[in-house]
């Protein structure tokens, strides 16, 4: 997560701000009809913010890169070939190549939460790799998906609600991210043109990068 919540903010600072108002009023709304606490009843009825999270998942996977062994010979498939795998031979897979494949994604490059909209949006869901599987299946002793598969989409759409609930309490022309440590310690933010820290700011006012 110190590796993916950067990166989430990033692109959703990104994404605007049509998007930011319409992910924070609908936030707010639904907290607001809960008695105004954040519940899973709540979450429930924030389609956006899940979008948000899921498309930040296939846009820039947290892990892009895997090895393995292959344990026994198989065939590879894409959409118009085949490769032989033969036992005992070292496997690299680059996650986006997949993620942004753009016979499954229109626009693969562009950050676009509507995509996984509707019946036919959240069949592609399955493309969604980030856990070492589809977004659709379940963690079991077989599959090899993330032990925290669940933890982490959960962390990943409180941390959105609760920046979206944050009051303005400053002028905020422009923000920036800033990544401490080598792996993303924390995030501070802060004014781009004094420099002075502030503290986290609703996403209808703030735009993101992160600095290495």
């Amino acid at each position: 997560m110190k590796i993916f919540f950067p990166n989430m903010l990033k692109w959703i600072g990104r994404a605007g701000a049509k998007r930011h108002t319409e992910l924070a009023q609908e936030i707010r709304s639904a907290v607001k009809t809960n008695g105004g606490e954040v519940t899973m009843a709540a979450m429930e009825q924030m389609p956006l913010m899940k979008l948000v999270v899921y498309e930040s998942l296939r846009i820039e996977p947290p892990v892009a890169s895997q090895y393995g062994r292959a344990k026994r010979d198989f065939i590879i498939e894409s959409h118009d070939a085949a490769f032989d795998v033969k036992e005992g031979e070292l496997l690299f897979g680059y996650q986006p190549f997949a993620t942004k494949d753009p016979k499954i994604f229109d626009r693969p490059e562009e950050f676009v939460p509507s995509r996984f909209v509707g019946e036919e949006g959240e069949e592609k869901l399955r493309h969604v790799l980030w856990s070492n599987g589809p977004e659709t299946e379940s963690l079991t002793v077989g599959n090899k998906q993330c032990a925290g598969k669940d933890f982490v989409v959960l962390a990943s759409r409180l941390l959105v609600v609760e920046f979206c609930l944050e009051p303005l309490s400053y002028p905020a022309p422009k923000f920036e991210c800033i990544w401490l440590g080598a792996l993303g310690i924390g995030l501070s933010l802060v004014d781009s043109k004094s420099k002075g820290k502030l503290g986290p700011a609703p996403l209808g006012y703030w735009s993101c990068c992160i600095l290495a």
